[in-house]
């Protein structure tokens, strides 16, 4: 091999040096060369498809697209999508203008006044009956963020707690979804533990 003169070597290094100069200045517009917005695109289509199949009654922003242009990385920019959808999520009030106001006849029962009372910590022997005509009331939608329920994947809230004077008529239950029932108990530790954020954060997994 032929030896290399010292002006090859000095031009190779400036050469070199141009190159890094070039990647360093532009490294923003050559990352987006890497990763393509077509994977971003398909993972708003399928997050968008989620919510409106999931939660059809929720009215999500997603002005958080355009907020998050800044973040090149595109996993950590979905993962800022998804973290503003799901705190939306978590700030959805009750609509308190739809309680109920009357029980129908034909969702009580014979022993259904009787064990409205409370007992104690105690829930009703009928429970499971009145959880079931809660459900029934609601055309199996969970009342704060209308997602699909069955009795297996709801929880009962209380509009009036038991220690402010509440009781156990239906016009004081609603029939909730396990991520509503978390949220508005206000605990915390179960907030951190929500069913919508394990779903949103597999579309990430998925994309």
């Amino acid at each position: 091999m032929a030896f290399l003169g010292s002006d090859f070597i000095i031009s190779s290094l400036i050469w070199l040096c141009v190159i890094s100069i070039f990647v360093f200045a532009f490294r923003k517009h050559i990352a987006k060369l890497f990763y393509k917005q077509s994977s971003l695109d398909i993972f708003l289509k399928n997050l968008k498809k989620f919510l409106n199949e999931r939660y059809p009654s929720v009215i999500f922003d997603f002005e958080i697209i355009e907020l998050s242009k800044s973040e090149q990385n595109p996993n950590s920019r979905k993962y800022l999508i998804l973290d503003n959808i799901i705190d939306q999520y978590i700030k959805l009030p009750l609509d308190n203008s739809r309680y109920p106001t009357s029980t129908p006849q034909n969702l009580q029962w014979g022993s259904y006044t009787f064990n409205c009372e409370p007992n104690r910590d105690k829930l009703p022997s009928d429970w499971g009956q009145r959880k079931n005509a809660l459900i029934i009331r609601e055309n199996k939608k969970c009342f704060r963020c209308n997602k699909h329920i069955d009795i297996n994947s709801s929880d009962i809230h209380m509009i009036r707690a038991l220690s402010n004077g509440g009781k156990y008529h239906l016009e004081n239950l609603l029939p909730v979804c396990k991520d509503c029932a978390r949220i508005l108990s206000k605990d915390s530790k179960k907030m951190h533990h929500l069913d919508i954020k394990d779903d949103l954060y597999e579309l990430v997994k998925n994309n």
